[in-house]
């Protein structure tokens, strides 16, 4: 079935004239593609369920059609289990209607068969047609798949799993990265992108059944056994595409594994022409949107109300085309190079092409509030939590229903406006509106330390690494809860087993190094330590730590060194004054303390708010000026 062309619902009329819901589906192939089973199943439905299915008699055979409207009523009562053994002993039927397509090849409804669920290797590409792509420019194609075949493929996956949860509490899937078959590594922006926001919008889709794990760890599993994704993602599917410029075409092929198995459960090609793309999208996604609307369950009824997008100018074609292009590339800068400078300009040049794109603002709003915090410090906060604020203000106001936006605003209000109730407020709304959302969950135990709600922070940052297990920042949150709650030997076992996989992970060694410290293990903490600086080129923060450490040793020409280099960055860069703070509370001298923590908190550097709960501070705690500090801060 032609994804494109699903009719409204109740277009099709039925034999005794009463309107029959959905697509009619003409044949065994298309009915188990639409339920997502094998042909033998929905025979067997049919014959011991009641499943549905329609006849016409011939004089040899009868052929079936069912209509899809009625498919989806019967599942939602029904209910039914799947049964591998009774699908063995039942004899299937001959699909008729798959014959006699057979035999007119010529038939005009074969041209609708490239866009059904069937299982069939993706059709050749022609080698030459990639240049000619730049006939008609690049850009246009590459950000018009971005925005339309998104919610195709998206409706296809869902379709796929969407009746399953009545065999399961929830489903799992992952995306994988999708290959990028241009030939053009300037092309990878595609479908990395591409990858990463279908994963974000599955995620969105049904919550409450459906758990889609986060691209950092799908990334990490491509490539390997499906057997071993299987096991470390605890996955039931598995989606994994293509996407190649053909000609004055875009194509996409998708596939389903169900990892049980390893069997394809399904697969799709889309391919579709530039000149009238656009049109298509908006086609596509205002029957999808009716579509998902019909199929998803009802929010509780005391899930938050949550408004309606705001009605939104034309933009025009060519617009719309360059705003998603930068989109796409605004996620691709930051998720494959931690790149959030260029990810802030491409996304503001998402905005200025079409500014009532409010993924755009909301990608705008995490960049610059991410950037603006302790380590990153690319921007003093004073100019970076507003902006950032801003931005996710605006995309509430675009779309309320945003998750990623409301987490933001949950990060502001707990690491710049100190409002711990609001970031409270806003990071459990996130949640709600898309528990799939894993950096609502990151943020919400971060929350919990600063209150020193221990427990509850590692309850939180297990939910996001449900949502991603193999993804060393979330296993070095975990260490951070654990340093937090001065469980120093489980988090250096934490860091140690991240590092055991990435080397090279600069934060696990800035935890290891200060679970060390802790332990006063001076020299291990001071060669972790020397080790980030070296693998950060200097960074300050990692500065600090080395200075503070030595500091601690009685080594107080490396801790002074430590300062006089912090000095020197600042001639280049900005240098939250907590860093040199921290050097002088290890050397004993709170007087110089005191009067720069005075100055970070001018500063409204966010690192202010662990005070509370910071080993490091422990020196300080017994001064009333920490007591003033941290209800200033509105600690206690």
């Amino acid at each position: 079935m032609s994804h494109a062309d699903i009719p409204k619902s109740g277009a099709t009329p039925g034999p005794e004239g009463s309107p029959l819901p959905g697509k009619k589906l003409d044949s065994w192939g298309e009915i188990a593609s639409y339920l997502g089973r094998e042909v033998r199943t929905v025979q067997r439905w049919e014959r011991t369920e009641g499943l549905p299915v329609r006849r016409h008699e011939h004089k040899k055979k009868s052929t079936v059609y069912a209509f899809a409207g009625e498919l989806d009523a019967w599942i939602k009562q029904r209910q039914p289990k799947d049964d591998p053994e009774a699908d063995a002993a039942f004899e299937p039927e001959p699909d008729v209607n798959e014959m006699n397509s057979e035999l007119a090849p010529d038939d005009p409804a074969k041209a609708t068969a490239e866009n059904r669920l069937i299982d069939r290797p993706p059709h050749p590409i022609d080698e030459e047609t990639p240049d000619r792509l730049a006939g008609l420019g690049k850009w246009l194609g590459v950000a018009a798949i971005g925005a339309a075949l998104l919610c195709v493929v998206t409706y296809g996956a869902y379709r796929w799993f969407r009746v399953q949860p009545a065999t399961q509490d929830k489903i799992r899937l992952v995306v994988l990265p999708f290959a990028n078959l241009s030939g053009d590594p300037k092309q990878d922006y595609l479908s990395a992108g591409l990858t990463d926001v279908i994963t974000t919008q599955l995620g969105r889709l049904d919550p409450e059944h459906l758990r889609v794990i986060a691209p950092t760890s799908a990334k990490v599993m491509s490539g390997r056994p499906i057997a071993e994704i299987r096991q470390k993602l605890g996955v039931q599917y598995i989606i994994e595409g293509s996407v190649q410029p053909v000609a004055n075409q875009v194509r996409i092929d998708i596939r389903l594994i169900q990892t049980s198995d390893e069997a394809q459960a399904g697969s799709n090609s889309f391919t579709r022409e530039l000149s009238d793309f656009l049109q298509v999208e908006s086609d596509v996604a205002d029957t999808i949107a009716g579509r998902m609307k019909a199929s998803l369950p009802a929010p509780p009824a005391s899930a938050p109300a949550r408004g309606q997008p705001a009605p939104s100018a034309p933009v025009s074609a060519e617009a719309l085309a360059k705003s998603r292009d930068a989109y796409l590339r605004g996620r691709f800068t930051w998720g494959s190079r931690g790149d959030l400078r260029s990810s802030i300009d491409f996304f503001e040049q998402a905005i200025q092409q079409d500014p009532s794109y409010a993924q755009a603002y909301a990608g705008l709003a995490a960049a610059t509030a991410i950037i603006g915090q302790v380590p990153n410090d690319g921007i003093p906060p004073r100019e970076a939590m507003p902006k950032a604020k801003e931005a996710a203000q605006h995309a509430l106001r675009l779309d309320p229903r945003l998750a990623e936006a409301h987490a933001v605003l949950g990060l502001v209000a707990m690491s710049y406006d100190w409002n711990l109730k609001n970031a409270e407020d806003e990071l459990k709304l996130a949640i709600d509106l898309n528990p799939n959302n894993t950096s609502a969950h990151e943020f919400y135990a971060h929350l919990l330390m600063v209150e020193g709600r221990s427990a509850e922070a590692l309850t939180e940052i297990h939910h996001a690494l449900d949502l991603d297990p193999v993804s060393p920042l979330f296993h070095t949150v975990l260490a951070q809860a654990l340093y937090y709650g001065r469980r120093y030997d489980e988090a250096i076992a934490e860091t140690q087993n991240v590092l055991s996989v990435d080397p090279n992970f600069v934060l696990a060694q800035y935890w290891l190094g200060c679970a060390y410290r802790q332990k006063k293990m001076y020299p291990e903490a001071t060669a972790a330590f020397a080790r980030a600086r070296k693998m950060t080129g200097d960074y300050p923060f990692m500065v600090m730590a080395y200075g503070h450490a030595q500091a601690l040793a009685g080594n107080a020409k490396e801790a002074r060194d430590a300062l006089h280099k912090l000095e020197q960055l600042r001639g280049t860069r900005f240098i939250p004054n907590v860093y040199p703070a921290a050097v002088h509370v290890g050397l004993g001298e709170k007087d110089e303390a005191f009067r720069l923590l005075d100055l970070a908190y001018q500063e409204r550097i966010d690192y202010l708010v662990y005070l509370g709960v910071e080993p490091m501070a422990d020196p300080l705690r017994s001064d009333p000026r920490f007591t003033q500090l941290l209800a200033k801060i509105g600690l206690h």
